[in-house]
């Protein structure tokens, strides 16, 4: 299941980051390996304008009087099956928007300790997570 990260949200949510453009580089490479490790796509998405080109086609920013959330949920709305997406916010009022889509909405906290966790994400650890498995290996639920 692919996942779009609010990252201005998600570095707003953790402690001893800030939303400067070292923090936003630091978290693309950051979610870059996470990504591989979880053979997932994970797409980043920051408000604004990048000061530097984004190291990858998956971290994205909203432009120039654009908000990272209206992209977000233009991103969704062009998908085919938006049920197939798990959005990361702690951003209420994006979090129903997204949720009205199809899409599921995960807590900053919850998918940065995924993201942190030693070893990676070898076995579920939330409902999420369980339910992907049931997903990847055939089993509804």
């Amino acid at each position: 299941m692919p996942i779009l990260v609010d990252g201005d949200n998600l570095l707003g949510a953790w402690r001893g980051r800030a939303r400067t453009d070292p923090e936003k580089r630091r978290l693309a490479a950051e979610i870059h390996r996470f990504a591989a490790s979880a053979r997932r796509r994970i797409l980043l998405v920051f408000d604004g304008v990048a000061e530097v080109p984004p190291p990858s086609t998956d971290v994205l920013f909203s432009g120039h009087g654009r908000a990272a959330d209206d992209l977000i949920l233009s991103l969704l709305r062009d998908e085919a099956d938006p049920r197939g997406w798990i959005v990361v916010t702690n951003d209420r009022p994006l979090g129903d928007r997204c949720r009205h889509l199809g899409a599921r909405v995960e807590r900053c906290d919850v998918f940065r300790k995924r993201m942190t966790a030693p070893g990676g994400p070898e076995k579920p650890e939330g409902r999420i997570d369980v339910e992907d498995w049931l997903e990847w290996f055939g089993e509804e639920t």
